[in-house]
């Protein structure tokens, strides 16, 4: 009797915390949705969590993790060390298409930050936009070259690899 009390309790113990991650996620989604529709966006799919890290000055050196965040109107310096969950969305409505766009919202402490945005199913065309479908040039408000030269210089790797 007692072997079945401690099973039942076990089995509730685990429903209660499958329940608290499925929450934050719905959480986390309509926070998304809402920003977006904000935005002027119509979502028509949502495919939830596609990514979780740390922001470190590490990833900030690398590709894609410097474009995505040379993309972003806010300062990546205030958000290393806090856990990034980005959400992806499919959207109409978008400047940056007529048709469907891919836009990837990111949150910190379940907050919306910013994003990017791709042409729906683009794998392929390697350019990176923001959230509102602006470039890197028009985000940064300096060319390229001289954003990368900026950017290097404030977070370089301390990865062996990248030297």
């Amino acid at each position: 009797m007692n072997t079945l009390k401690y099973l039942l309790i076990l089995f509730l113990l685990s429903l209660s915390i499958g329940c608290t991650g499925e929450t934050k996620t719905t959480s986390e989604q309509s926070i998304s949705r809402s920003y977006l529709e904000e935005k002027g966006y119509r979502i028509s799919s949502k495919d939830g969590q596609v990514e979780s890290y740390e922001l470190t000055e590490q990833k900030l050196s690398v590709l894609p993790y410097m474009m995505y965040w040379g993309l972003q109107r806010v300062n990546p310096s205030d958000y290393i060390g806090k856990t990034i969950h980005i959400q992806k969305f499919t959207v109409t409505n978008h400047p940056l298409s007529k048709d469907k766009v891919d836009v990837f919202v990111y949150l910190a402490d379940g907050q919306p930050i910013g994003g990017t945005s791709f042409p729906y199913g683009d794998t392929t065309d390697g350019g990176y936009w923001s959230i509102e479908g602006k470039n890197l040039e028009d985000i940064q408000g300096m060319s390229y070259q001289e954003w990368r030269k900026s950017w290097t210089e404030k977070y370089k790797s301390t990865s062996p690899d990248e030297a």
